[in-house]
């Protein structure tokens, strides 16, 4: 049994130097705040804690002369009584380190190679929260003590909370007690202005979860590329839930999440060019490709920034940078990680079925993670892509700096480093998008069960409409109006269907029947395309300026009449985004939607025909129509929409909402293309 921590007198972690103590205080506490505000995520006091003891243990490795030395890291995660344990057996603190080790930018790490070293996680942990259990073992000689109320301190306006001290106090944790050196620390989660305020926001509940979300955003995730490889550390974790059940999970060593490692069928894409070269080598067809390099659910590869930047090299990607930016990445020694998956159905699925976390928490998914010294650092920026945009959520790009300086809460770099990395993201993105042709294609598998019961409701729809017709004539029993009944702009979906229906009553859309607009289990509503001759009435004049181009009824001077087809209704176009990449809808099965706004989530999977543009539309096939959706990546016709927003702006503001229109599809090439 290791010896017991000697109780010590209470002491003050922020002993004033001499001169004027108000003032120290009062300087020591704006230090203090201005540290926590570079400290803004839910992950920042899992990644200081683990961060701490990864740096510990690989010192102690480093240092030890002893044989036999097991590198082990222990955490705990209490979500019935909230509190996050990590203990170590590394290289532990000295007395004068224990006092002082939360003094704010006072480090006792090694910069060259530890991964925190500004003196500041220390401080977010004692200061950020208002209960901290410490206790560190170094040559045989224990200490422990806690501090509590130390965030209510530093918030505290009225300079009636005294600066809390350090009290001595033994922490109980089986792991530290059972250790030799090593260090162990317990935050609690209580009080006000923390965060996180609990450990129930994720979703998470089991180990397996916890530790899926800890390599994907805390240093237990390391990033090691190119021939590099993590240090073996064990590392248990345990997580005790509301109903005080625990479970476990262990890993040999600290690596992240990667994509390639967590989805089936995948390949390396490095693989993929050495197979076509040896096609090539031997006169061979290249074009033939086997069935293992067909139909996959991603591809991937890794990269220096040598590679990236050697013409001559069989890289795929090829980024333009400029001297001074080439000069950037190759100091910083970058090394580039990306995934690209078929579609962002992949990423919703993994995170929803497979990891379970609370809906709208993605730990993987399509952005740029930056990353140095093996970690990765703040949160997924996106891929500034400009063309083929929809990619930008489907690719997952790593880039790792060697050694780069982000600020203090961790979370940013210097701008320059930013759009270095960014400029390979979309290089990255872009060379991988060449090889899209490997991937399958979103909506491939498709449930025929739920496909015959889609068929099954048309049937019966139309022969409803068949055996029960609606027809209502006669000579002066309907009073045309120029002002539609509705005075208010739509606040929910049934005001876009209210709307729409009052825009076919009075005419000002045309030629559009509605078949029904009872609700399948699906879907909204059925509808057909019926015009008939005189095509006067529909065709784009200056008083019917949503008409359509009379070329379209060159070949059809008996009128036109389509087959019966479905019709969706939203309050944005988000709504059927999102049920679309959630597989709850399927695009191929929508051809016509109403909505009132449209949103920004299309851009993920489409490009835009913006029919109001009179550059555009001739494309209009559908009286009153605004806009028409392509797939991104097929380039095919998905569904014409109308967004009654803008074609009530065109009607009454026609320069500018012509004006916004062409916004819509303007844009600069991309890097690497």
């Amino acid at each position: 049994m290791a010896n017991e921590p000697t109780a010590l007198e209470t002491w003050d972690p922020l002993a004033e130097s001499p001169g004027d103590e108000g003032l120290f205080i009062a300087a020591q506490r704006r230090e203090i705040r201005n540290i926590l505000k570079s400290y803004t995520g839910y992950y920042d006091l899992f990644a200081e804690l683990i961060q701490n003891s990864l740096d510990a243990v690989e010192r102690r490795q480093e240092a030890s002369l002893t044989t036999g030395y097991k590198p082990s890291i222990n955490i705990v995660i209490d979500l019935k009584n909230p509190s996050v344990t990590v203990s170590d057996n590394g290289i532990g603190m000295e007395l004068s380190q224990f006092k002082s080790f939360l003094r704010p930018n006072l480090s006792y790490k090694n910069d060259a190679t530890s991964r925190g070293c500004k003196g500041v996680g220390a401080t977010y942990l004692g200061y950020g929260f208002n209960h901290l259990e410490v206790a560190t073992r170094k040559g045989g000689k224990a200490y422990s003590g806690k501090i509590v109320d130390g965030r209510k301190w530093v918030e505290d306006k009225t300079s009636t909370v005294a600066r809390p001290k350090v009290e001595s106090f033994n922490i109980i944790d089986p792991f530290f007690e059972a250790g030799d050196d090593g260090t162990t620390m317990r935050i609690r989660l209580i009080g006000e202005n923390i965060r996180p305020k609990d450990l129930k926001w994720i979703g998470a509940t089991d180990a397996k979860q916890w530790m899926s979300v800890l390599r994907a955003v805390t240093p237990l995730g390391g990033i090691y590329l190119c021939s590099e490889r993590a240090n073996k550390i064990q590392v248990k974790l345990t997580v005790i839930d509301s109903e005080d059940k625990s479970s476990e999970d262990t890993i040999e060593a600290p690596e992240y999440l990667w994509p390639h490692s967590q989805i089936s069928k995948t390949i390396d894409l490095r693989e993929f060019i050495k197979y076509q070269e040896a096609k090539v080598a031997k006169g061979e067809d290249v074009t033939l490709v086997p069935a293992k390099y067909k139909g996959l659910s991603g591809i991937w590869g890794e990269w220096t920034i040598t590679e990236m930047l050697d013409r001559k090299s069989k890289c795929p990607i090829q980024p333009r940078l400029d001297s001074h930016e080439e000069e950037l990445a190759k100091s910083l020694d970058i090394r580039l990680y990306i995934f690209l998956a078929f579609s962002v159905e992949l990423w919703d699925s993994y995170n929803d079925n497979t990891i379970r976390l609370r809906r709208g928490h993605r730990l993987l998914r399509g952005g740029l993670q930056l990353a140095t010294r093996h970690m990765p650092q703040g949160e997924l920026l996106t891929i500034p892509m400009t063309n083929n945009i929809g990619f930008q959520n489907m690719a997952h790009v790593i880039v790792s700096f060697a050694d780069a300086e982000p600020d203090l809460g961790r979370k940013g770099f210097q701008p320059d480093q930013v759009r270095v990395a960014e400029k390979l993201s979309v290089s990255a993105t872009t060379a991988l998008r060449k090889r899209y042709n490997l991937l399958r294609k979103p909506g491939q598998t498709r449930n025929f069960g739920t496909e015959i019961k889609l068929q099954e409701w048309i049937r019966a729809q139309e022969a409803h409409a068949k055996a029960a017709p609606l027809c209502i004539t006669g000579k002066g029993l309907f009073c045309p109006t120029e002002i539609l009944p509705i005075v208010s702009e739509p606040i929910v979906e049934q005001d876009v269907v209210a709307l729409f229906n009052q825009m076919l009553s009075a005419g000002l859309i045309r030629g559009i029947e509605l078949i029904s607009s009872s609700q399948h289990e699906q879907y909204d509503g059925l509808y057909k395309i019926k015009m008939k001759p005189p095509f006067d009435k529909y065709i784009i004049a200056e008083n019917n300026p949503l008409g359509i181009e009379s070329e379209a009824f060159a070949d059809h001077s008996d009128g036109v009449e389509t087959i019966v087809k479905i019709l969706e209704y939203k309050f944005t176009l988000d709504g059927l985004i999102e049920e679309i990449q959630s597989g709850m809808k399927s695009a191929a099965d929508v051809s016509f939607v109403v909505v009132w706004e449209m949103g920004e989530k299309w851009r993920a999977l489409y490009d835009v025909v913006p029919y109001l543009d009179p550059d555009h539309r001739h494309h209009r096939i559908i009286h009153g129509s605004t806009h028409g959706f392509n797939d991104s990546l097929s380039g095919q016709h998905v569904f014409d929409v109308i967004i009654l927003k803008d074609l009530i702006e065109f009607l009454t503001n026609r320069d500018e909402c012509i004006k916004k229109q062409r916004s819509l599809i303007e844009s600069e090439p991309e890097n690497g293309e």
